[in-house]
């Protein structure tokens, strides 16, 4: 199971009321041995560049965004740089000099950061020259995202800003109660035509117009339980999937739920804690659970597909759906490739830097993939 920190000092956990989890194993608990596999599909490196420190002092990992044309990344000292997705040529480099805490997002001709002092800086895709910033209610721990005419950022005190793509004057706000112990970190928004999901360390998904901010409904996905605050965590700390008018969300110590979007009617739920992204294809969602499972569910009903657990304890990372396989990364910086049709493993190759801490990212034939050690490598499968 990827660790959970857990930082056992009163007086500290009543100033943060935050639980840090990153990529390792739990101390004392044996990870999985790598194991032995039959390939039929080779991953070859196509290029390589060294972004450096991309954790933040607070645990966050800073991960790459890209459009049709580049991918962009920041360290945590606020080097932007844009490279060409198909060759990794830079494009241009820029040093803001700031503490990155979120990023990198990139919409509406911008690229979007944010800081632990709660500053959103946003850059022109073509250049990277600086658009504007500001100032907003608290530190930025997740990419901002943007579309319509709006930025939209979360803060880790529990609220989300929608800013003007043009100046970034505050357009509209809301907040949701943090509870007194949750994940460090916070579940990305998501923007689908007109509306904004995002969920929240209460187990909650708020469903809001994108334009106004108004909201048009939220409903409990994970509900807190045990006897404890450690055991009553249910934080939604992933992006929600949407695919037409369904969304997919996975929540810690809790659920993978679908649901409507129009109506908010749960459409299926499995019990599956996760802090991971989902993945998704024509037929199924895939899902990399807090114990290192990797899972296989049909999209309609939820049903298993297939499960696989040889990779437990591996501290793994989200999935990525490619072609006919799921890519998985973990702590000791291994990608492994899953067979779609029954999830055997196939494929795999380790890259230098450490665990895998962002991605992979699935796009235009390749992988992209970010390593601890800031390495972001464009990997290519190749039966």
């Amino acid at each position: 199971m990827s660790r959970i920190v857990i930082i056992v000092c009163a007086a500290i956990l009543a100033a943060c009321g935050k639980v840090f989890k990153d990529q390792d194993p739990a101390p004392n608990i044996e990870p999985a041995p790598v194991p032995e596999i039959v390939e039929s599909v080779t991953l070859r490196p196509d290029w390589k560049f060294g972004a450096g420190s991309v954790r933040s002092p607070g645990l966050s990992t800073l991960i790459p965004a890209v459009d049709a044309v580049n991918v962009y990344i920041s360290d945590a000292d606020g080097t932007v740089t844009a490279l060409e997705l198909k060759s990794g040529d830079p494009q241009w480099t820029v040093d803001l000099d700031v503490p990155v805490s979120g990023g990198v997002g990139v919409g509406e001709g911008l690229v979007l950061l944010g800081t632990s002092k709660g500053v959103v800086h946003a850059l022109d895709v073509r250049d990277g020259k600086q658009v504007w910033r500001r100032q907003v209610s608290s530190e930025v721990l997740t990419p901002p995202i943007a579309a319509s005419g709006i930025a939209v950022v979360r803060t880790v005190d529990g609220r989300v800003h929608g800013l003007s793509v043009i100046d970034g004057e505050p357009r509209w706000s809301f907040r949701r109660a943090v509870p007194s112990l949750s994940l460090r970190g916070a579940g990305s928004p998501a923007i689908y035509e007109q509306v904004v999901v995002s969920g929240f360390a209460s187990g909650k998904l708020v469903v809001t117009d994108l334009g106004t901010g108004r909201i048009l409904w939220d409903v409990n996905i994970s509900q807190p339980r045990g006897r404890n605050e450690i055991e009553r965590l249910a934080d939604i700390d992933t992006k929600p999937l949407l695919i037409g008018s369904v969304i997919y969300v996975a929540a810690y110590q809790g659920r993978v739920t679908s649901l409507a979007l129009g109506s908010r009617r749960i459409l299926w739920a499995r019990d599956i804690s996760s802090y991971n992204n989902l993945a998704a294809d024509d037929n199924n969602i895939y899902v990399s659970d807090g114990e290192g499972n990797v899972h296989a569910l049909d999209r309609f009903t939820g049903a298993t597909v297939w499960s696989q657990t040889a990779l437990q304890r591996r501290g793994l990372s989200p999935p990525a759906a490619a072609d006919d396989y799921i890519f998985v990364g973990d702590y000791e910086g291994f990608v492994h490739a899953l067979a779609k049709d029954d999830g055997q493993l196939v494929g795999r190759i380790k890259l230098g830097g450490g665990a895998v801490v962002g991605g992979p990212l699935a796009l235009d034939g390749r992988l992209l993939v970010l390593t601890q050690g800031g390495v972001l490598s464009s990997l290519r499968p190749t039966n």
